[in-house]
């Protein structure tokens, strides 16, 4: 029997995964913007997700859209009651979907912590990350697989920010490990993006060396696979090093034009690229990586990645 592979779409409640808090509140780091994701544009991305049959996954980006009640300081306006974001799973799972949580840990894209995105490795950020992840595991009733982010964590992602901070060495391990434990006590299986191993210029060894074999990790390569200098061959070696190092991966692809202009069939390309690369016992399956908020103004954007996702597993199920 065919093993069932991972389709998965990534969605965003949240939006606070970029960018840092500016002075003016008096370091309270309290988000004041409204939350901004549109029920009906994702009712119709889902719908067609469902109707295309090309996904059996969908992972959500909570961030700051959920009202934690664990940690009221950091909920912002028009966040999602726990009640309603049920809901929303129990309308998911109903339609055959698998659903999981994300929250990234990253110290670049932490906005969403608020006041704890300035606390990084003390007790009170420990303190926030353990009860969010219990939080989150409850309302998503102990899922098998917990996203943690962590990706993008060097310089060259804060530059623009008001505060860069960088974890290193046994700090960064340990935090990792920290946050692994968080989840797996909840009886899930940490997830990751994967670019540590090549995007941070940190040593691949490193990451070979310290990173557990129970990471699901999800690489990322957005491009054309015709790239043959500087970040992007950097970025589709991360495959080929995960592979000959014995870890399971789930590929992620994008149709997002503001990252990189070869992008057009790039979902297509991974699945092809990845499925000769990675063996067949280790490649748990596919990912679709938007990049957009979930408004009006970029459902074409979304509806497209439905689409590119659906010609990728099309082309999957019809060589492999």
């Amino acid at each position: 029997m065919a093993k069932e592979m991972i389709w998965s779409y990534l969605v965003h409640l949240g939006q606070c995964m970029w960018g840092d808090y500016e002075p003016g509140d008096g370091g309270y780091c309290v988000n004041k913007e409204p939350l901004v994701f549109e029920q009906p544009v994702w009712a119709e991305v889902s719908n067609k997700l469902k109707a295309d049959g090309c996904c059996n996954t969908i992972l959500i980006d909570l961030g700051e859209g959920l009202q934690y009640e664990s940690h009221p300081e950091i909920v912002v306006p028009g966040a999602w009651s726990k009640k309603r974001l049920a809901d929303e799973i129990s309308r998911l799972r109903s339609m055959g979907f698998k659903v999981y949580p994300k929250l990234n840990f990253s110290a670049a894209h932490d906005k969403w912590m608020g006041i704890y995105s300035r606390m990084l490795s003390t007790p009170y950020y420990y303190t926030f990350c353990k009860d969010i992840i219990d939080e989150v595991s409850e309302l998503f009733s102990n899922p098998e697989l917990f996203h943690l982010g962590l990706d993008e964590e060097c310089l060259s992602t804060q530059t623009e920010m008001a505060i860069c901070v960088i974890r290193n060495h046994d700090l960064l391990w340990h935090d990792i490990n920290y946050l692994f434990k968080a989840v797996e006590e909840k009886g899930a299986r940490p997830w990751i993006w994967a670019d540590y191993v090549w995007h941070t210029r940190r040593s691949e060894e490193d990451f070979l060396k310290h990173m557990p074999k129970e990471a699901l990790c999800s690489n990322w390569y957005y491009g054309n696979w015709e790239h043959t200098s500087g970040f992007w061959v950097d970025s589709m070696r991360g495959y080929t090093a995960l592979e000959e190092h014995g870890y399971d991966q789930l590929p992620t692809g994008s149709n997002c034009n503001r990252i990189v202009e070869y992008c057009e069939d790039n979902m297509k390309i991974t699945v092809e690229k990845c499925s000769e690369i990675v063996a067949p016992e280790r490649l748990k399956g596919f990912m679709m990586a938007p990049w957009e908020m979930t408004t009006t103004e970029m459902k074409q954007r979304l509806i497209d990645g439905v689409d590119d996702l659906t010609n990728a597993y099309k082309f999957y199920n019809s060589k492999y």
